[in-house]
């Protein structure tokens, strides 16, 4: 299994490295989903991925918006740094971009993004004829779905750890249609963790749903089949990064020990302590186990 963390900075990607991540997916200054990270230009790309290989360690580069027709010069700009440094794998959510990275840069392997809304195994079936290697399943996914896509035979990326987004894989229009960033352009705004008021009752965030923490299930993650693990935060700071990355590293590792062992799912506890560093390395509105 693959533990995968953000890193919206150089920081973020050296503190994931140091506590165990074996892959980081981040984004370039251009056509990622998250453009008020910090993101790296061109020099700091090719150093963050050098940085990785010479640790045995995976870069995932984030092309994840809709790209506008307009702007596919500068998109073959940015695959043909891509391709130069040699990144692991590029995440894709538009289809044209998949199709001009088939056609023109075939050696890049390519991972279909949250963003295109994969949330059963049809979905699945379908990238992985398209040439897609692995699957990002919309978050709404249950167990039994996420296992029945494993079932399929393309790799399964499932999200661990983070944000939770109140429209359906995060394919929301609130912030463009209110204040003209789009989130499918990377620049959501996120007033869904507003406060709004209905009937005149007490302001509440009716819409900011609680952060998704499945640290006391990973071992059904696991058993369903699920091949990384990731985490989600490239606009959270390296501290974050750090606490979360070393916390799932550490159950992970000791799952697999119990699984070597022959010991079944019931020998695998959390301790209260890493449990309470853990949700403390960022508080929103507290943390469920999603779906």
């Amino acid at each position: 299994m693959e533990l995968l963390s953000p890193a919206g900075n150089r920081e973020a990607l050296v503190a994931a490295i140091a506590c165990g991540a074996d892959a980081v997916y981040l984004g370039y200054t251009a056509f990622g989903a998250r453009s008020y990270a910090g993101n790296f230009d061109a020099d700091g790309l090719r150093d963050a991925v050098a940085y990785a290989h010479e640790r045995g360690k995976k870069i995932y580069v984030t092309v994840n918006t809709l790209v506008k027709q307009c702007e596919l010069d500068d998109l073959r700009d940015v695959l043909d740094l891509l391709s130069d440094v040699r990144v692991d794998a590029v995440l894709v959510q538009d289809m044209g971009v998949a199709r001009i990275i088939q056609q023109s840069y075939p050696h890049l392997v390519l991972h279909a993004s949250t963003q295109m809304t994969i949330n059963n195994a049809q979905g699945a079936r379908l990238m992985k004829d398209m040439g897609f290697a692995r699957v990002v399943p919309a978050r709404e996914c249950t167990l039994d779905e996420l296992r029945k896509m494993a079932d399929v035979g393309v790799e399964v990326e499932a999200f661990a750890h983070g944000a939770l987004c109140v429209a359906v894989s995060g394919q929301c229009l609130f912030s463009s249609m209110i204040g003209g960033r789009s989130g499918n352009r990377g620049q959501c705004a996120q007033p869904c963790r507003l406060p709004y008021q209905i009937d005149g009752k007490k302001p509440a965030d009716l819409m900011s749903l609680k952060d998704l923490c499945t640290i006391d299930i990973l071992p059904e993650l696991i058993d369903a089949g699920v091949d990384s693990f990731k985490i989600e935060g490239r606009m959270k700071q390296p501290e974050y990064v750090y606490t979360v990355v070393k916390m799932y590293r550490k159950y992970a590792d000791h799952y697999l020990k119990l699984q070597k062992e022959g010991k079944d799912r019931s020998a695998y506890r959390v301790s209260e302590a890493d449990k309470r560093e853990l949700l403390a390395a960022y508080q929103r509105r507290g943390y469920c186990e999603g779906y």
